[in-house]
């Protein structure tokens, strides 16, 4: 999905009802901006359960829990 928008007179950028709904931003969603070297990356927070959030916070060297797995199966993680 590529589309182009307008800042408004105060520099706000007003997401496209089909960009919300593909990222599955609904009102009062929480989402977390990260600058990055190609641009803006625009996520959802998603409600991880405690022991969820725990493990995320300590950034380990995996992007999913695929990743983790695989990691978790080769031995670099236990």
């Amino acid at each position: 999905m590529n589309q182009t928008i307008r800042t408004d007179r105060t520099g706000r950028v007003t997401l496209p009802a089909t960009v919300l709904t593909a990222l599955g931003i609904g009102p009062d969603t929480e989402v977390t901006i990260e600058i990055t070297a190609a641009g803006i990356l625009i996520r959802p927070v998603s409600t991880l359960p405690p022991i969820t959030r725990r493990i995320a916070a300590m950034d380990l060297p995996v992007a999913n829990w695929e990743d983790m797995e695989r990691e978790i199966e080769r031995g670099r993680l236990e």
